[in-house]
């Protein structure tokens, strides 16, 4: 009787106390709910600020590419302008030759009928 009766306490002590109450269990499904909320409410201002970066990195790649650009072509801009410059020198340096020498031309030939009619 005396084991009968402790096989029996046992038992029910062991069945009530395995299980635990409904007040228990909503506290902490309502725990596990604050923290889920929790949890996304940092992820999504984790994504935001990750986005943030990206897009300041993105503005900023910009920029550089952009200042880049405007540096190549200012310097294609001053090569073409120096080899206009040296074209121009060229030209006349061309013409200026080519007149002396139909000015030398021209003088030759005046002497040459000089010469012819003084003899």
């Amino acid at each position: 009787m005396k084991n009968l009766f402790t096989l029996i306490f046992i038992l029910y002590s062991a069945g009530v106390l395995a299980q635990n109450s409904n007040k228990d269990l909503n506290e902490m499904h309502q725990q596990i709910e604050k923290n889920r909320r929790s949890l996304d409410s940092s992820m999504t201002s984790l994504d935001s600020s990750i986005q943030q970066a990206a897009q300041f990195s993105d503005s900023m790649e910009t920029a550089r590419r952009l200042e880049s650009n405007a540096r190549n072509l200012t310097g294609l801009v001053d090569m073409m302008q120096e080899r206009e410059r040296k074209e121009k020198q060229r030209m006349w340096l061309r013409i200026g030759l080519g007149i002396a020498f139909l000015i030398l031309g021209i003088f030759g030939i005046a002497r040459r009928k000089k010469s012819k009619t003084t003899q």
